[in-house]
């Protein structure tokens, strides 16, 4: 039996919601592995390097320190 077998073997005897996770988790490795750096070209990793530095740099920069910003968190002063 391979791997293939043995998880459908596996999830076919699990309730529908479990099921749905497991697709999930295979969906997102599928989707990892597709855009993974050695899997892209050239170009399209600098492009891929380029827009999560342009997502980077447009976060508002955190003034307070971390133990400021739990606190912060905590009496509901932010979001």
């Amino acid at each position: 039996m391979n791997t293939a077998e043995r998880i459908y073997a596996v999830v076919k005897n699990m309730p529908e919601t479990q099921a749905a996770e497991v697709l999930d988790f295979v969906e997102f490795l599928q989707a990892k592995c597709a855009a993974s750096p050695e899997r892209m070209g050239a170009e399209q990793a600098r492009m891929q390097r380029a827009e999560w530095q342009a997502l980077v740099a447009s976060q508002p920069l955190q003034t307070e320190s971390a133990g400021e910003f739990v606190r912060q968190l905590r009496d509901g002063a932010r979001y």
